[in-house]
């Protein structure tokens, strides 16, 4: 009897653990990745394995890192759900608007297969689709694969996540953001997730990578086209030094406290977006100025999932974090 008691509230547990919000992490190919997903990974519910490309035929092939195989293996050891994350760069390391047109339309049915075939061969639960810097001319094309991706993977009992950039009322039609029509992605992917990070990026002047009053109007904007429990902010586990104006470099989490410790920074909270700043003087004299995140930030936006009902959060990427980190995200999660 103890026994079958026993199975009974294991198995309500994990109903009650699924019920909750999603925690999805990126597993990139950042050096710390591995050891990042071995020790952190009762912190999040699913993962996305960035590791994979489109072609303009429509083929899914490797982004020129060491093949996942030992973190597949891992996964499927902890039972934690793995979204294969398939972006449109091209053999230049690119973002390419190209490839993203001809799986929309010349190569639309291949790339479908592909992308079903791709998930099942790999036993992912389905398919992320990260396709950045789509024309605004493809609006409607690309809603169009999504629609016809999403209808094959649903036939076979795969899922979709389809990532789109952070963008709201204020800049919907500028041409990095009108090729992406949320309703109608929406009308077919299980998931948006929303990159609310990279508010600011190195080859701008220096600001805030994920600041919480544009989040929130980011957020605002999605969850008026979009169901709120479909949608995931992004939480980035970086920030950026800049040593001049479009010359940033990618600051890991982990790596924030050494650097302020070394020059002495006195670090400011910034209070109207929730960022932590600083500057500090490098050894060759020049001036550096830092927009990161802090735990109190980090905490603040994972709050967001709650506030707004969301079906949850993304973080980007394993192998920048630290305890500090998911501590952080736990906090803002645990607020109702």
């Amino acid at each position: 009897m103890k026994k079958i008691i026993f199975s009974l509230l294991a198995a309500m547990a994990s109903l009650q653990a699924q019920s909750g919000p999603m925690v999805l992490a990126y597993y990139s190919g950042y050096a710390g990745n591995d050891a990042a997903l071995a020790k952190y990974h009762a912190n999040f519910n699913a993962v996305a394995v960035d590791f994979y490309n489109i072609t303009a035929q429509g083929a899914v092939v490797g982004n020129g890192d060491p093949r996942p195989e030992n973190a597949l293996a891992f996964l499927r050891d902890k039972k934690i759900p793995a979204y294969g994350c398939v972006s449109n760069v091209d053999g230049k390391g690119n973002w390419s608007a190209d490839i993203a047109h001809a799986v929309s339309t010349t190569a639309l049915n291949a790339s479908v297969a592909n992308l079903v075939k791709f998930a099942q061969d790999n036993r992912f639960v389905g398919v992320n689709v990260d396709f950045e810097a789509v024309a605004q001319g493809d609006r409607n094309r690309f809603s169009a694969f999504i629609q016809t991706l999403a209808k094959a993977l649903h036939a076979k009992g795969l899922k979709l996540i389809v990532s789109v950039p952070a963008f709201s009322v204020k800049d919907e039609n500028h041409e990095a953001n009108y090729g992406y029509d949320l309703r109608a992605l929406d009308a077919a992917a299980d998931y948006l997730q929303i990159m609310t990070y990279d508010e600011a990026i190195p080859a701008w002047d220096p600001g805030p990578v994920a600041g919480s009053d544009w989040m929130e109007d980011d957020l605002d904007y999605a969850v008026e086209r979009v169901p709120a429990a479909k949608v995931l902010n992004g939480i980035p586990a970086y920030g950026y030094d800049w040593k001049l104006p479009g010359s940033g470099r990618m600051l890991y989490w982990k790596d924030t406290q050494a650097l302020i410790a070394r020059y002495g920074a006195q670090p400011r909270y910034d209070a109207g977006t929730h960022s932590l700043t600083f500057g500090y003087d490098a050894a060759d004299g020049s001036r550096h100025t830092v927009w990161t995140e802090n735990a109190r930030s980090v905490a603040l936006k994972a709050s967001l999932v709650n506030a707004y009902g969301l079906g949850g959060t993304s973080l980007y990427a394993l192998g920048m974090e630290d305890d500090a980190f998911w501590s952080a995200v736990r906090q803002g999660l645990s607020q109702h």
